[in-house]
Parts: structure tokens; C-alpha cells; sequence
């Protein structure tokens, strides 16, 4: 009668919380929802394709001075889409490509940087306070949904748009999509 305690009480300490590496295969994966993993990849993707175009570094100036604006999430899974954004913008920014304009527009990161930069304008008789932006940055999260027998699929397609402030165009994209399926939520991929 001893030996079924012994092995039922092993079983449980398994179950005790842990800290895991963020994005390793210890991740929990779930179907239906993004993950911190499926941020990574995306970040990643965009990333390095926005580096490998050097379109930041054909910029009038050096670093380019980037706004980023909004990325919608228009998928059922809540979540702040900053994530997927900071990740990129702190590879940039150290890398020196770019420089994250924060008081730009009506979504102003930083009011308070924002109304100093208006006043000292408004003081000094100058015009802005701010320098345009080089490039804006926006997005949009979607996703696809399927489901066949007790399997279901959920993609989930992250989208950004770099758009050039002073003639309009686009002048960089990319689309990252990240595809789960399983029956149900699971540790690891």
C-alpha cells in the first residue's frame, strides 16, 4: 500500500510551478490563442527581413527616425500587440538603423515628451518641435480558424507595413504566419 503513495505523490511534484526558458519547447502551446512563441517568430521574421532590404538605411538620415503607429489585433485571442512590436523596435533602435519617434500623432507614445516639444516650439517662435518621421510603421494581426474531427487548425497572420512619410508609399512589408494544430493545448512544439 505504500508503493501507490509513493508514486502518486512523484506524479503530483511534477505538476508544481517552474520558471522555463521564454520560447524554448517547455512552452505551453495552445490551438486557439498566441503565444508567447508565435510573437517571437513573427518579431523575428519581420525583423530580419526589414534589415536585410536596408530600406532604414537608404533613409534621408542616418539613424532613420521611425513612428510607430497602430497594429490592430483582429483575432480572438487578447493580447497587447506592443509585444510583438518592442521586440522589433529594441533590435532596431540598438542597432542604431533607427531612432523610435514617440511623440508623433494623435497615438503619441509619450504625452508629456509631446507637449514639452509643443511648448518649447511655441516658445521659440519655431514650427513643429518634432522632426517628421522618416517612416511610419503600422499592422494588422488576423486569423484563420478551421476545425476537422476533434483536430483543430488556428493561423494566425501577422502583418506589417512600413510607409514612407514624405511620398506616401510602401515601402516595405511583410506577412508572418504562424500555423498550430493539435486537439487540444499541449507543452512544447
Amino acid at each position: 500500500m505504500a508503493l501507490p503513495l509513493v508514486i502518486v505523490l512523484s506524479g503530483c511534484a511534477s505538476g508544481n510551478a517552474r520558471y522555463v526558458e521564454t520560447g524554448n519547447q517547455e512552452n505551453i502551446v495552445s490551438v486557439g490563442e498566441v503565444d508567447i512563441q508565435d510573437i517571437q517568430k513573427a518579431a523575428a521574421g519581420m525583423l530580419d527581413s526589414l534589415l536585410e532590404t536596408g530600406t532604414l538605411k537608404r533613409a534621408a538620415r542616418t539613424p532613420a527616425l521611425l513612428a510607430i503607429d497602430k497594429v490592430v489585433n483582429d483575432t480572438s485571442s487578447q493580447f497587447d500587440t506592443g509585444e510583438l512590436l518592442y521586440r522589433m523596435r529594441e533590435q532596431l533602435v540598438n542597432s542604431g538603423q533607427a531612432q523610435v519617434v514617440t511623440v508623433w500623432g494623435a497615438n503619441a507614445e509619450d504625452a508629456t515628451a509631446k507637449d514639452a516639444a509643443t511648448r518649447e516650439a511655441f516658445l521659440t517662435g519655431t514650427t513643429g518641435g518634432v522632426q517628421k518621421p522618416d517612416f511610419s510603421l503600422t499592422g494588422k494581426i488576423t486569423q484563420i480558424k478551421r476545425q476537422a474531427g476533434q483536430t483543430r487548425q488556428t493561423t494566425y497572420t501577422f502583418r506589417l507595413t512600413l510607409t514612407s512619410m514624405t511620398s506616401g508609399s510602401e515601402v516595405w512589408t511583410k506577412n508572418v504566419d504562424v500555423t498550430k494544430q493539435g486537439v487540444r493545448n499541449s507543452v512544447g512544439w
